[in-house]
């Protein structure tokens, strides 16, 4: 019965993906932010992104905080329509829709020869990122976690491999990251996240939060450069995309506490894209789902 229900899910995406690449972009965006607006009033997950929002600025009254999640469903609708159209959308045209600055960062990381860590999080069209990024002469790939529907998994990476990016899967993650580093390449990773006990706590928009230690641990283990970057959406269906300046392990320093420093460093600063820009963030996932050891009960 489940695989049923995976099949119809597989066939109600590719029939969407079929009419949205009929319309024209503005009516595709805006059909997107209808069915955000859809998905809100239909309550899903609209309690997380609620509960998360009060914890996180709980200066707002609600109506504020209800305000960015209406934002954040239609965001969230218009970026499936732009993933989706990617069937029909050549490489040049997502490039062209993407205003990306300090490329420089990406240039002079290249110079050092071991690869770059790009950090970033469910901000924004983060696929539309990723396309704009490989299709600018750069070797991109992404560290995806499958889908439970492994109909529509292959469906999304199939978009995303035809805009040039490179998929590495987590389960092969450990021996490919270390590859495309080793080539020079870069790799990203969506690094905001609840990482359940093993991840580093560290502090996001003031919350003790489980945090991959994944970027740190690569940096550590190859001499690679951190780079954290987000795309910010603008209006008419563009982007600008945002990089900032690379930064390294220290392996003198011990390495857990490397680690820890590298873990904040790349949080802080994605944390300040979600304050400048609450409604391109990812409410919806259970951040500070896991609490530090010292609090549990």
């Amino acid at each position: 019965m489940k695989n049923f229900g995976y099949i119809l899910q597989y066939w109600l995406l590719n029939i969407l993906g079929w009419w949205v690449n009929l319309l024209p972009e503005k009516a595709a965006l805006n059909f997107g932010a209808g069915l955000g607006n859809l998905a809100f009033a239909l309550g899903i997950r609209r309690k997380v992104a609620l509960g998360n929002l009060r914890r996180a600025f709980p200066q707002n009254d609600d109506a504020q905080n209800r305000g960015i999640a209406l934002s954040l469903y239609q965001n969230l609708g218009r970026n499936l329509m732009e993933l989706l159209r990617f069937k029909t959308s050549d490489c040049q045209s997502v490039k062209n829709k993407v205003d990306l600055r300090n490329t420089e960062y990406f240039d002079q990381v290249l110079k050092n020869g071991r690869g770059g860590i790009l950090v970033s999080g469910h901000f924004g069209n983060w696929e539309v990122h990723a396309a704009a990024i490989a299709n600018s002469g750069y070797h991109f790939s992404v560290v995806v976690y499958p889908q439970h529907n492994k109909y529509v998994d292959e469906a999304l990476n199939s978009l995303r491999r035809s805009k040039n990016v490179n998929i590495i899967f987590k389960k092969d993650a450990t021996r490919e990251v270390l590859t495309a580093l080793r080539q020079n390449h870069f790799v990203a990773m969506l690094s905001d996240q609840d990482s359940g006990e093993d991840g580093a706590f560290v502090d996001f928009l003031g919350q003790p939060a489980s945090t991959t230690k994944g970027p740190a641990v690569f940096a550590l283990k190859t001499g690679a450069a951190i780079i954290t970057g987000a795309i910010v959406r603008q209006e008419g269906g563009r982007h600008i995309g945002y990089l900032n300046p690379p930064f390294y392990a220290d392996p003198k320093n011990e390495k857990e506490t490397e680690i820890l420093r590298l873990t904040e460093l790349f949080t802080s600063q994605l944390e300040k894209y979600v304050i400048s820009h609450p409604d391109h963030w990812y409410w919806v996932h259970k951040r500070w789902k896991t609490q530090p050891p010292a609090t549990l009960k």
